[in-house]
């Protein structure tokens, strides 16, 4: 985001870049399904009307709300989403290989020698 610092000696305007994160909010999670799942199940409807634009230096972990349409203890169905923490954490090297780990012939041998192999 481009944040205008005012005007320079010259009376040009000066700006300065900013790094921020367009936030979507959710509702509270249904207390009731939360309680029933021994606090497994946080799932919330989506504020479709409710977006924040935040700092991007302040986030400090990033989930995931994904879509699904539980019958809730009321009796009552509709499309909510569950909260998952860390989604993706396993492949978060995007296909990048380690590099402790080469394929020989096809099967993968761990050559980074830890302690904690042997």
């Amino acid at each position: 985001l481009a944040i205008e610092d005012g005007n320079n000696d010259d009376g040009e305007k000066t700006f300065h870049w900013q790094a921020v994160a367009l936030v979507t909010m959710y509702s509270h999670p249904d207390h009731e399904l939360l309680n029933l799942s021994h606090h497994t199940v946080s799932s919330c409807t989506h504020l479709t009307e409710d977006v924040c634009v935040i700092d991007a230096k302040s986030i400090t972990d990033v989930v995931g709300m994904v879509p699904h349409k539980p019958t809730l203890p009321s009796g009552s169905t509709e499309n909510r989403y569950f909260l998952v923490e860390k989604p993706g954490l396993d492949i978060a090297t995007f296909g990048l290989a380690y590099e402790g780990l080469r394929v020989n012939g096809g099967a993968a041998e761990d050559h980074d020698h830890d302690e904690d192999d042997e």
